[in-house]
């Protein structure tokens, strides 16, 4: 299983192989929400981000964070209190950070790597409108498309994986889990904000923010 500390290198080329290709899309694939749970609204929420390299680890939460800002939700990147990862490797250190922060909320990213689908796309004949020279109806009718014969071709669609998990500080529990995917991703600061509001969007939906 690849290391969130890949998450460039992954997206990077996916975007190179993409370039050519149509619009990306994210969405959450699956999910799980703790039933019959009783769990305030978080007001703030920390970032967890299981990232080794602190650079990607520091780009990936700012942008998440900056997602949720313009949602109104405030979210606490950890890399800002807690700037190694090797900060967070014991038990002790965590409840610290979370103490530390505020925050009533959890919510952990964890990279699940990027998966290659292959595909055929069908011929096909595409009609199109042709010149307006003939006068008569029946004329015009029969000789006013013209055929294009798209050939059948392998494609592949490349799908950017990534789980979050979300639990209560004041419990210890999770409360709510989900894998996202963003299929052809185009950028990759624009991936990481799709993904922050599908995920932002479900726990608000669930009713934990």
């Amino acid at each position: 299983m690849p290391t969130f500390s890949r998450l460039f290198f992954l997206l990077f080329l996916a975007i190179l192989t993409l370039a050519a290709s149509g619009c990306s899309s994210t969405k959450i694939t699956d999910k799980w929400r703790a039933e019959s749970v009783e769990e305030p609204r978080a007001k703030k929420v920390l970032l967890l981000s299981l990232i080794k390299d602190p650079v990607t680890r520091a780009y990936f939460e700012e942008h998440f964070v900056a997602e949720a800002k313009e949602k109104g939700i405030e979210v606490i990147p950890s890399h800002q209190l807690a700037p190694n990862a090797t900060d967070m490797d014991q038990e002790e250190e965590i409840r610290r950070l979370v103490q530390e922060s505020g925050a009533d909320g959890v919510l952990v990213a964890q990279l699940k790597g990027v998966e290659k689908k292959r595909k055929f796309v069908p011929s096909r004949l595409d009609w199109y409108p042709d010149s307006y020279h003939y006068s008569g109806f029946y004329d015009y009718y029969y000789r006013s498309y013209r055929g294009i014969y798209r050939p059948g071709y392998i494609g592949a669609d490349d799908y950017f994986k990534m789980q979050f998990r979300y639990f209560s500080p004041r419990t210890e529990k999770m409360l709510w889990a989900g894998n996202v995917q963003t299929k052809n991703p185009r950028s990759i600061v624009g991936t990481i904000r799709q993904i922050a509001d599908e995920v932002l969007d479900s726990l608000k939906g669930s009713g934990l923010i």
